[in-house]
């Protein structure tokens, strides 16, 4: 009987400290929202026709957040006060949301090329057609503006290559718009000469790419954490439940 008593303390507390890293992870998914809508509001604008869609992202993201934020408080609060129907709640939603995701993550590797296609000719589009240049107050011409100046890159996969044919291009009769150059304000750099030591080499999407693939580990990290968390938290309540009922006869 000890013995027992002593398991159904540990399964308590670790529900209890399960619930809670649900909790805490609902409110990293909802501050990933709040990124991905104000945040990254430079990322997002140079996406283009795309735009919208990362914004209903953004969206899913903080409601995703908030129901993991209150998952996690019913089933911290279910174990603390030792309620059935609170813990039986918390495992069937949280049950709901574990398979619901593994779906969606299956879905973007077996979609993940196709996002990315997307994503990309959604950002070379409005590169060339919306682009009017550094002096434009657009948001897509100030998005990518500012890109071009804080990460020192210039173009989107060809550097000046991209601007051929583009709006800016034939609006101005330039190669290349000045946030391209190492230095703006040289003189040399007058949208035509395209000396190598004049230019940023690098393209933006090299830079973005890194950018991304930094803040993906982080997340990664964060969402395996999550599906681990909800998968041992979804057995710690089914037995303390079982446990639970027991004890009530």
């Amino acid at each position: 009987m000890p013995r027992l008593n002593r398991m159904y303390a540990f399964l308590r507390c670790l529900m209890l400290v399960l619930s809670g890293v649900i909790l805490v992870s609902g409110l990293v998914v909802f501050g990933l929202g709040l990124f991905l809508r104000y945040g990254a509001a430079t990322f997002v604008q140079v996406m283009g026709s795309f735009t919208a869609q990362l914004v209903t992202i953004s969206y899913v993201c903080m409601c995703v957040g908030t129901v993991l934020g209150l998952v996690g408080l019913i089933g911290w609060v279910g174990a603390w006060k030792e309620r059935r129907c609170l813990i039986l709640s918390y495992f069937c939603i949280v049950s709901t949301m574990f398979v619901a995701e593994v779906a969606g993550v299956i879905f973007m590797l077996v979609y993940r090329d196709e996002v990315e296609g997307v994503i990309r000719g959604a950002s070379k589009e409005s590169l060339r057609t919306s682009y009017l240049g550094p002096t434009a107050t657009d948001p897509i011409s100030t998005a990518w503006n500012s890109i071009m100046v804080h990460y020192k890159c210039c173009g989107f996969e060809n550097s000046t290559l991209d601007f051929t044919d583009s709006v800016f291009s034939a609006n101005t009769g330039l190669i290349y718009p000045k946030t391209c150059c190492v230095d703006p304000k040289s003189a040399a750099c007058d949208g035509l000469d395209t000396s190598k030591t004049l230019i940023h080499p690098v393209s933006c999407i090299t830079r973005l790419t890194s950018v991304i693939r930094g803040q993906s580990v982080i997340y990664g990290s964060i969402i395996s954490g999550v599906f681990v968390s909800q998968l041992a938290s979804m057995i710690a309540s089914v037995v303390l439940y079982v446990r639970l009922g027991n004890l009530s006869y």
